[in-house]
């Protein structure tokens, strides 16, 4: 009897001792808080986020004032008060489920390559996509369930095929995991029909941890986006073994690595390597100049493909611009996310904008990649970063023939320029004035720059 108990112990221990690799990581808070954020990140400071499912196939929301979420349509269309409720019957039908959307999901014009080369394009030096949204769905053929891309839908590894092209293109390639799901009988307790289930008995344990563990084992992910975390404490998803088991492995591989800070109930900013400030939620974290964080949205006002979206919902490119700009200037990040199509197609209306970044960025990225924080951030219309001894003061408007600064007083001898300008700009500081910088009115305007104006400043 006593062997047998041993036995018992040895085994139900097993799980938690693989996923705890050797390293130099615990799974313990002060372990995991002295993880650093690798500078690649900090360098990088665009990136491209895709979200992509079964949802796409629906692909609607209703349109209103603020946040629309079409990722969730498998959750709002059993909301009595929703008008995607309404929608689903009057289009579908009242006995067709979500789950029926799953032979109609072809990707039949998924080309990785084409989004890979669009994501260097318009100026992201990284880019991940959802493996798994709430709805249950993994793009890569997880052998913990056959409700996913290889065996049913589409019929392919879709992020196995995402993360070679990504690495062809030389980005740095990432994956959205959500921990939770809306329906999962194993989760819930609730007994529904659940297209591919495979049984187990212990949701966190025997399904969600050795999914990521196989991601992690599968595709070497260079950073991981964690979401769905809300319903219960860090302790319950055991999220804290999880990073010590990511964390351990890539040091192993010589890896720089991060995770985002979705982690459990009411965790949202106290660890992780980055913060994310989604649209309006977690704004806590906005500005931050002593750890990582990113602005994480979409383009228009959703993360999937809404069908009904609106050509008003849609961010300007000088509103996108502005903002990745001022995000950059308060040591942030700009993760911008498109829907594509069920079919695998980045709407024009969500390529536009982010083409213009990448075109803007072409003259001026010499301004964001690779800056850092400036002790001030911003002196009116003007918003800095700054590289060794060079300051950059980007304004959002055109100011005339002089442009004026107090903030800043340049090197003796030093020259100051306008990228995408030739030639050097006539410049005065005083101690009443501060600097003013002259553009001279017969010189023509930078038309690379129609949304923004970068002045580089030797300050050392």
């Amino acid at each position: 009897m006593k062997r047998i108990l041993i036995a018992v112990v040895s085994i139900l221990f097993t799980g938690i001792s693989l996923l705890q690799a050797q390293g130099p990581y615990k799974p313990t808070w002060e372990s995991l808080d002295s993880h650093k954020m690798p500078e690649w990140y900090k360098d990088a400071k665009i990136g491209l986020s895709m979200h992509w499912g079964v949802y796409s196939v629906p692909a609607w929301a209703p349109r209103e004032k603020g946040i629309s979420y079409a990722e969730w349509y498998g959750y709002r269309m059993h909301e009595k008060t929703n008008p995607t409720g309404d929608y689903h019957r009057e289009n579908y039908g009242a006995d067709f489920t979500y789950d029926d959307f799953i032979p109609k999901w072809k990707a039949e014009d998924y080309d990785p390559d084409e989004w890979a080369r669009f994501a260097k394009k318009m100026g992201a030096k990284y880019y991940f996509i959802t493996s798994k949204h709430h709805d249950g769905f993994c793009l890569w053929p997880s052998k913990y369930t056959d409700r996913n891309a290889l065996a049913m839908g589409p019929k392919k590894d879709l992020l196995g095929q995402f993360f070679e092209a990504g690495r062809k293109e030389g980005l740095k390639v990432g994956f959205y995991y959500s921990l939770y799901e809306w329906f999962n009988p194993i989760y819930t307790g609730k007994e529904i029909p659940y297209a591919g289930l495979k049984r187990v008995s212990k949701y966190v344990d025997d399904f969600m941890i050795p999914q990521i563990k196989e991601l992690i084992d599968l595709y070497h992910p260079d950073f991981i986006y964690f979401d769905g975390e809300w319903d219960h404490p860090e302790s319950f998803w055991k999220m804290k073994e999880v990073v010590a088991y990511y964390y351990n492995e890539a040091a192993k591989r010589n890896q720089e690595v991060f995770v985002n800070d979705r982690f459990g109930k009411d965790e949202r900013g106290k660890h992780g390597d980055l913060y994310n400030v989604e649209y309006d939620y977690d704004k806590g974290s906005e500005g931050s100049l002593t750890h990582s964080w990113s602005y994480w949205q979409g383009i228009a006002k959703t993360f999937g493909y809404n069908q009904d979206t609106d050509l008003e919902d849609i961010m300007s490119p000088k509103q996108f611009i502005d903002k990745v700009i001022k995000g950059v200037s308060r040591n942030g990040n700009f993760d911008i996310n498109v829907g594509p199509t069920a079919a695998g197609n980045i709407p024009e209306y969500e390529q536009y904008p982010l083409l213009q970044l990448g075109e803007w960025l072409v003259t001026n990225g010499e301004a964001i990649y690779e800056t850092r924080p400036w002790s001030v951030q911003q002196e009116g219309d003007a918003y800095f970063t700054a590289k060794g001894d060079y300051l950059y003061a980007i304004f959002l408007e055109w100011q005339g023939e002089e442009f004026r600064l107090k903030a800043i007083k340049p090197a003796e001898g030093s020259k100051i320029t306008m990228l995408g300008v030739p030639g050097d700009l006539k410049w005065n500081w005083s101690e009443s004035e501060g600097l003013t910088i002259t553009y001279p009115r017969p010189k023509a305007r930078p038309t690379s720059c129609s949304y923004a104006w970068s002045f580089k400043i030797k300050i050392k």
